[in-house]
């Protein structure tokens, strides 16, 4: 072969080497510079987004600090049972302004989920075994009941589950553990959540025990999401329904003058 051909088919070859190794060179530093965003990204991700997804509605009203979560749509029936008085049933927003009444609160359903809120709902703090009485007779009336608890400004919590009248799982804590009954749930793993046996000691300052106890208060919420609804993302979204209706007739009322 001539030797300037293949002087000419060398070049082309080195050339050719060269443009593969530059592409090469820009795909690795493009490649670098997205798992370095990644990493970044990650540093500021909450590491409990995994478990309880990101998307959460804001709460323009504070939500009361216990709470009941029932397997129902039937909100008349669950009207009747808790022994609701005549009066006509207050729009949700109105419910959570009086939340501190003695008296309690039907929700509509949600997700095949009502909430109950309400001062008449026992404290585990005050009487634990108020709580569990009422509890069990609830869960006999409905099937499945959940109750929620969160006192940020002490760090007392609970959680209970109960199925046809029968305690599944129930955990609260008022300066010292009132109440633990069934198997750690998995949720309960999963957010971190800390129970104590009865009469163990915890550290922390006084009555508002130590960095668990603060832990778990913040997360009652996330199991609440976990086991049944998140109360504060639900209650947006029957706000935002109420106020939709409210809308709607509005227009019909104005479109009828």
């Amino acid at each position: 072969m001539n030797p300037t051909v293949m002087h000419g088919l060398a070049i082309g070859l080195l050339v050719s080497f060269g443009m593969v190794i530059g592409i090469a060179i820009v795909f690795a530093t493009l490649y670098r510079r997205h798992l370095r965003t990644l990493r970044l990204a990650q540093r500021w991700m909450d590491p409990l987004t995994p478990l309880v997804g990101s998307s959460r509605m804001a709460l323009a009203l504070p939500f009361p600090n216990r709470w009941l979560a029932i397997r129902s749509s039937n909100t008349a029936y669950l009207r009747e049972m808790l022994i609701l008085g005549p009066e006509e049933c207050p729009r949700w927003s109105e419910a959570l302004v009086r939340a501190g009444e003695r008296r309690v609160f039907v929700s509509p359903p949600l997700n095949g989920w009502t909430l109950v809120i309400g001062a008449a709902i026992p404290d585990p703090a005050s009487d634990i075994d108020q709580l569990y009485r009422y509890l069990t007779h609830v869960s006999r009336m409905v099937g499945e009941v959940q109750f929620f608890a969160a006192n940020r400004v002490l760090n007392h919590h609970a959680w209970a589950s109960l199925r046809e009248g029968e305690v599944v799982r129930a955990y609260a804590w008022a300066s010292e553990t009132l109440w633990n009954q069934g198997d750690t749930s998995l949720d309960e793993r999963l957010l971190g959540l800390v129970s104590h046996d009865y009469a163990e000691t915890v550290e922390g300052p006084g009555i508002c025990g130590g960095p668990n106890e603060q832990q778990n208060t913040e997360r009652v919420t996330l199991l609440a999401r976990r086991w049944s609804l998140d109360p504060g993302e639900a209650s947006a979204q029957i706000l935002s329904l109420e106020a939709s209706t409210r809308l709607r007739r509005d227009d019909g009322i104005e479109g009828g003058d």
